[in-house]
C-alpha cells in the first residue's frame, strides 16, 4: 500500500458513505498521508475534510470530480487544488440532477423491457434515501433467484466474474452508448470543464481513463487539444495492463501521472484506501503532481 491516494468520496457524494471526518480516521488508521476528497461534483465536504486532516498531520488536497460528455462518452475529470469559492463549482451537482429529472425512471423502463424484471421504482428510491438509487436497485436484481439465469447477469450476481462492484460494472459494461440499454443524460461538456477547473487554479485530470481513452487516438488527441493536465493511470477499474499502457501515454505527452483508489465505502466494498494496483514506490508521481498544483 502507499502512503497516499488522491480520489475518495465522501458521504456528500450521492453514492458515499463516510463523513470527511470519518475519511480522516481511516486514513490516519491507513497510514496514508496525503488524501484527494473528490465528491461528485460538488466540493461542500473539502474544507471539513481539510481541518480534520490538519489535527491528523495528513495533507488533504482541494479536488473534485466532475461529470462531463466528450461527444457521447462520458468521462469524469478531477480537479485538483481549485479556488472552493469559484461560482462555477457551487451548486453544480444540483444543476445537473435538475438537468436529469426522469433520466432514472427511462433506465428502469429499459431494464424491464428487455428483461422482464419487476422493479417497483418508488421503493427504490426510497430505499436509496437520497443517494443514487441505481445501487441498490441492481444489487437487488442480481440477488433475485428469479433472475439467476439472465445471461447478461452471469458476471455480475455472487460469484461473477465482475460482481464487485456488480452495479457500476453493468453499467459500464452494459448501458454505454452504442447499447439498448443506453439512456442519454446531460452532463457539462468536457472541453469546458477543463477550462472552468483551469480557470479556478486547478489541474484537470482524466479519472480513471479505463476502456474510453484505450487505444482511441482520435479521442485522446481530443482530450490533449483541451489540454488536460493528467491522467489516473492507476486505478482500481483497471487491469494491470490499462495501468501500464496510460503510464506509458502520460509519459509520451508529458502529463501527470496520479494514482486513486477511488474509495466510496459500501457501495465498492472491494476498494480499499491506497491500494490502486500499483505494484511500485509511487512517491515519483506524487512529488510531481505536488509540485505541479
Amino acid at each position: 500500500m502507499n502512503d497516499f491516494d488522491l480520489h475518495m468520496h465522501s458521504s456528500y457524494s450521492k453514492d458515499g458513505q463516510f463523513a470527511p471526518k470519518e475519511l480522516v480516521e481511516m486514513l490516519k488508521e491507513a497510514k496514508i498521508k496525503t488524501a484527494a476528497l473528490c465528491d461528485h461534483d460538488t466540493v461542500e465536504g473539502v474544507l471539513e475534510m481539510i481541518e480534520e486532516g490538519k489535527k491528523e498531520g495528513i495533507r488533504i488536497i482541494p479536488a473534485l470530480e466532475c461529470s462531463t460528455l466528450l461527444g457521447e462518452y462520458e468521462v469524469h475529470v478531477l480537479g485538483y487544488g481549485i479556488d472552493l469559492k469559484d461560482p462555477y463549482f457551487h451548486g453544480l451537482a444540483q444543476r445537473i440532477d435538475r438537468e436529469n429529472e426522469g433520466t432514472f425512471h427511462q433506465r428502469v423502463e429499459k431494464l424491464r423491457a428487455k428483461y422482464h424484471v419487476e422493479i417497483d421504482e418508488e421503493k427504490v428510491i426510497q430505499e436509496a434515501h437520497g443517494k443514487n438509487p441505481w445501487f441498490n436497485m441492481m444489487d437487488s436484481l442480481f440477488s433475485d433467484p428469479r433472475y439467476q439465469d439472465i445471461p447478461d447477469f452471469q458476471d455480475y450476481i455472487a460469484g461473477g466474474k465482475r460482481c464487485d462492484p456488480a452495479p457500476v460494472n453493468f453499467f459500464y459494461d452494459l448501458c454505454g452508448p452504442g447499447t439498448d440499454l443506453h439512456v442519454s443524460a446531460y452532463s457539462p461538456d468536457f472541453k469546458e470543464t477543463v477550462q472552468h477547473i483551469h480557470d479556478a487554479g486547478g489541474l484537470a485530470v482524466i479519472a480513471h481513463p479505463f476502456r474510453t481513452f484505450y487505444q482511441e487516438e482520435e479521442r485522446f488527441q481530443y482530450a490533449l487539444d483541451c489540454r488536460i493536465d493528467g491522467i489516473e493511470a492507476y486505478s482500481n477499474y483497471h487491469e494491470p495492463f490499462h495501468n501500464q499502457y496510460y503510464e506509458k501515454l502520460a509519459k509520451e505527452n508529458h502529463l501527470l501521472i496520479t494514482c486513486g483508489s477511488d474509495f466510496h465505502g459500501e457501495k465498492k466494498p472491494s476498494i480499499r484506501m491506497g491500494e490502486y494496483g500499483l505494484k511500485k514506490d509511487g512517491s515519483e508521481f506524487l512529488e510531481a503532481f505536488l509540485k505541479a498544483l
